[in-house]
C-alpha cells in the first residue's frame, strides 16, 4: 500500500511537470500569432475587472463557509470570516491543494472559531466545489462535441439546450453526501474524521450551491471578456467558455502536487479552448487568467491582512 501511494505521488508530480512543459511549448509556438494587446481604457478596465472578479469570488467563498458554519450552529461575523478566508488563500500555492484549508484552521483558532468547525466546513466547501465543477465539466464535454460536429463553431442554441440542467448542480452536492453516507459509510467517516458527514439543511445547501455556481459563471465571463478585448477574438459563447474553464479548473484542483493548479490548469485551457478560440488565443488566455488569479489572490490576501490589522487597532488592549 505504501509503495502504491509513493508511485501515485510520483506519477502526479510527473503529470504536473509534463503539463508545464506542454503549456510552455504551446505558448512559445503560438506566441508570435497573438495580436499585440492594445493599451487603452477598455483593456485597462478589463484587467482591473478581472482582478476584482477574483476578490469577488473569494468574497462569495467566504459566505459559503459562513453558511456552512451557521448550519452547524456557529455564527461568525462577516468581517471576521473575510479576514480568515482571505488570508488563508496564500496557502493554496503550497503543493497538495490543501494549504488554504489548513491555514484557515490555524487562523480560525487564533480568532476564537473552533478548529473542528472551521476545518470540517472547509472540507464540505471543497466537496461542494468539486461536485459542481465536475458536473460543469461533464457539460463541458458536450461543448467539445458540439464544437467538433459544428467544425469549430458552437451552435447558437447551445446554451438554451443545456441551461435547464444547471438546477441539477444546485442539489447534486447535497444528494451526493446523502448517497455517500448511505452507500459508503466508511469513506464518509474517513472524510468526516470518524463521523458520518453531516448533511446540511436543504435550504443552506441550495444557497451554497448557487454561490459556487455564480462564481464559476462569472469567471467564465471574465475569460470571454479577455478573449475579446485583450486578444481580439471574435464573439464567443459565454456559457460554452464558462463550462470549458470549469473543466480546466477541476483538473488543476484535483491533481496533487500542483500548487493552485499551476501548469495543469493552463495546459488544460490550451487543450479545451483551442477548438473554440484557436490555439494562439487559448495559450494567451491561459497566461492572462493565471496572471489574473495571481494578482487577484495577492490583492485578496492584502485586503485580509489590512482588515486584520485594522481590527487589532480597534480592539482595546486588556487592562491588567
Amino acid at each position: 500500500m505504501k509503495y502504491a501511494k509513493t508511485v501515485f505521488k510520483w506519477l502526479m508530480y510527473a503529470a504536473v511537470v509534463a503539463s508545464i512543459v506542454f503549456f510552455v511549448r504551446a505558448f512559445m509556438i503560438h506566441m508570435e500569432k497573438l495580436p499585440p494587446i492594445p493599451l487603452n481604457l477598455a483593456t485597462v478596465a478589463v484587467g482591473l475587472l478581472s482582478m476584482m472578479s477574483v476578490v469577488l469570488a473569494h468574497f462569495f467563498g467566504t459566505h459559503v463557509w459562513r453558511l456552512l458554519m451557521s448550519d452547524q450552529g456557529h455564527r461568525v461575523p462577516t468581517r471576521l470570516a473575510v479576514q480568515v478566508f482571505f488570508i488563508s488563500q496564500l496557502g493554496k500555492y503550497l503543493p497538495g491543494n490543501v494549504g488554504q484549508f489548513i491555514g484557515r484552521g490555524v487562523l480560525a483558532k487564533s480568532t476564537g472559531i473552533p478548529v473542528g468547525v472551521a476545518v470540517g466546513t472547509a472540507v464540505f466547501e471543497g466537496i461542494w466545489n468539486l461536485v459542481i465543477s465536475c458536473l460543469l465539466a461533464l457539460l463541458g464535454t458536450v461543448v467539445l462535441w458540439d464544437l467538433h460536429t459544428a467544425d469549430g463553431a458552437a451552435a447558437p442554441a447551445f446554451a438554451s439546450k443545456l441551461v435547464w440542467i444547471l438546477p441539477l448542480a444546485l442539489v447534486a452536492p447535497w444528494l451526493g453526501i446523502k448517497v455517500l453516507n448511505t452507500l459508503l459509510p466508511r469513506l464518509s467517516m474517513k472524510i468526516g474524521g470518524g463521523r458520518l458527514l453531516r448533511l446540511p439543511q436543504l435550504r443552506t445547501a441550495l444557497f451554497v450551491s448557487l454561490l459556487i455556481l455564480i462564481n464559476f459563471m462569472q469567471q467564465g465571463y471574465v475569460v470571454k471578456l479577455q478573449s475579446e478585448y485583450l486578444f481580439a477574438s471574435p464573439d464567443i459563447d459565454w456559457f460554452s467558455i464558462a463550462l470549458l474553464y470549469s473543466s480546466a479548473w477541476v483538473v488543476g484542483y484535483v491533481v496533487p502536487g500542483s500548487p493552485g493548479g499551476l501548469g495543469v490548469r493552463e495546459a488544460m485551457m490550451v487543450v479545451l479552448f483551442t477548438p473554440l478560440t484557436g490555439a494562439a488565443v487559448a495559450a494567451g488566455l491561459a497566461v492572462s487568467m493565471r496572471l489574473t488569479t495571481l494578482l487577484g489572490d495577492a490583492l485578496t490576501v492584502l485586503l485580509g491582512v489590512l482588515g486584520r490589522r485594522m481590527q487589532a487597532h480597534k480592539t482595546p488592549a486588556a487592562t491588567p
